[in-house]
């Protein structure tokens, strides 16, 4: 048996070239979906890139102003500190009048004074260096540093005198204590001399409060 053929063969090749364009377009489309597909993957890294850029800009401004409250922070503090020392030592500061009218009544009448002075016989700074937070001019000069100072108020009364006698002496420490004026009152040292022709009892008392 032989088989026929009937349709035309202009349909035929019409049928051909379809098939052909459409697996032309079918190509087509892969192709130009593989080449998006790399364009949008980069476009989302690139976004997610530029939003990371954001977030570490923001934290930077975030990190650099608490880096500012923190020096301004501490600045503050020693400062409160130096306040705080110079009030102590103005706290521990001595009535000189009233001093000096104490000193007037225990003195028995054969002691004279010749010095008196306070122990350090002034105040003692300690000088610190620290960050300095809108430092005046100044202070450019010292490297950007500020200066702490730290008052260290005298602690004794330091008193120097002759008496004629040892029990005169011995009168004056015992008047000085019993005042309730001072936590102790010590014999630095004592010796004859000789004085206006004579000899009497050189001293020096230490008197701590």
């Amino acid at each position: 048996m032989v088989g026929v053929n009937l349709i035309p063969s202009e349909m035929l090749i019409r049928h051909r070239l379809m098939r052909r364009l459409q697996g032309w377009v079918i190509v087509g489309v892969a192709l130009a979906g593989a080449t998006l597909v790399p364009v949008a993957v980069e476009g989302r890294q690139q976004a997610q890139i530029e939003r990371m850029r954001a977030s570490v800009a923001e934290v930077e401004t975030k990190l650099r102003s608490v880096r500012g409250e923190v020096a301004s922070t501490a600045q503050t503090v020693l400062d409160l500190d130096a306040e705080l020392a110079r009030a102590g030592a103005l706290r521990t500061k001595r009535s000189w009048s009233g001093l000096l009218a104490l000193l007037s009544e225990s003195l028995p009448p054969q002691v004279w004074l010749t010095s008196l002075a306070t122990d350090p016989p002034q105040p003692v700074s300690g000088h610190g260096t620290v960050p300095a937070v809108g430092k005046a001019p100044e202070e450019a000069k010292t490297g950007g540093k500020g200066i702490v100072i730290v008052l260290e108020a005298p602690t004794a009364l330091r008193l120097e005198g002759y008496a004629l006698d040892h029990v005169g002496l011995l009168d004056l420490i015992t008047e000085l204590k019993d005042s309730g004026s001072f936590a102790t009152v010590s014999l630095v040292n004592a010796g004859m001399e000789p004085v206006l022709g004579g000899r009497a009892v050189h001293f020096v008392l230490a008197c701590e409060w």
